[in-house]
């Protein structure tokens, strides 16, 4: 007779308490703490519905910066800002997003990602997803908008969906950062060669799912390839504009403690103005590497 030692042991699968965040896509995940060692098991069941849902919130969270990270490296291998100087907690994975400033330095990236973009789309291997968690929020304002990706393509007529099929776009982050931040300091040499431009698929296929969606961009995506300016001007104009109608849009409004996870290669997202003169906003970011689109 067998010990019963030796004899296999069978975890029960874990179920997670969710309601959907939109029709299409997104999920809140509620009662779940994952502050705590005994949520590791819970975390699987994150990593599968992200691929299925695209977007999860988990409200009230208590996380310290080590743990947000080990949290992160459970989705994958983490990648560092090329913008070094935002990465102010000691802990290089995060990326700080805010308008404080403590002794006369600003300690995170104000007015970063107020364009639809995924993250780091302008690397040759994007990243896979993000995890941001609220540290300090203003009352109002602040808001993120998610959009998904595979809605905007499927939304699309067939013949714009053959259309573009095939198409590759250049992303380029110098463009995007001489829109975005022309009053600051140029990239420097450095920071340019860790950022090339890239080219990527205008339509990619998730890796997991096998689902389609868009991959474009604002500012960020500086044209579609192998086509007349004009044309591919009126053509990104077009895309972007339809992958954000407010049938493809989940907006959130923030909370000290909320932590969202989004797939970036079949979502973009958009953050929102607030009175940065009157409130303080403080979030961490960490950013989970993918794959070359295909």
């Amino acid at each position: 007779m067998l010990s019963t030692s030796l004899l296999p042991t069978f975890e029960e699968p874990i179920v997670l308490n969710t309601r959907p965040l939109h029709p299409g896509f997104g999920l809140e995940v509620l009662d779940l703490d994952l502050s705590s060692p005994d949520s590791d098991n819970a975390i699987d069941a994150l990593v599968e519905e992200l691929d299925q849902h695209s977007l999860i919130l988990l409200r009230n969270q208590k996380l310290s910066n080590e743990r947000h990270v080990e949290i992160s490296r459970r989705f994958g291998p983490l990648m560092t800002h090329v913008l070094k100087q935002f990465l102010t907690t000691g802990l290089p994975e995060i990326y700080v997003l805010s308008n404080v400033s403590e002794n006369g330095k600003p300690i995170g990236n104000h007015k970063e990602g107020w364009n639809w973009h995924s993250d780091l789309s302008y690397v040759a291997e994007p990243s896979m997803g993000s995890l941001l968690y609220a540290v300090e929020v203003p009352p109002e304002g602040a808001d993120t908008l998610f959009a998904s990706m595979h809605l905007a393509y499927e939304g699309l007529p067939a013949d714009m969906q053959q259309r573009i099929r095939n198409l590759r776009a250049t992303h380029s982050y110098a463009g995007y950062y001489g829109k975005a931040f022309a009053d600051r300091a140029p990239l420097t040499d450095e920071q340019k060669a860790r950022t090339p431009d890239v080219n990527q698929p205008v339509v990619r296929t998730h890796p997991t799912t096998g689902r389609l969606s868009l991959y474009v961009g604002q500012d960020i995506v500086k044209c579609i390839n192998d086509l007349p300016d004009t044309e591919s001007d009126a053509l990104l104009a077009e895309l972007n504009a339809h992958a954000i109608k407010d049938e493809f849009v989940f907006r959130h409004r923030w909370q000290q403690g909320d932590l969202i996870l989004w797939d970036n290669r079949c979502t973009m997202h958009c953050a929102t103005p607030y009175d940065d003169n009157k409130y303080r906003r403080v979030m961490h970011r960490t950013t989970v590497a993918g794959s070359r689109p295909f």
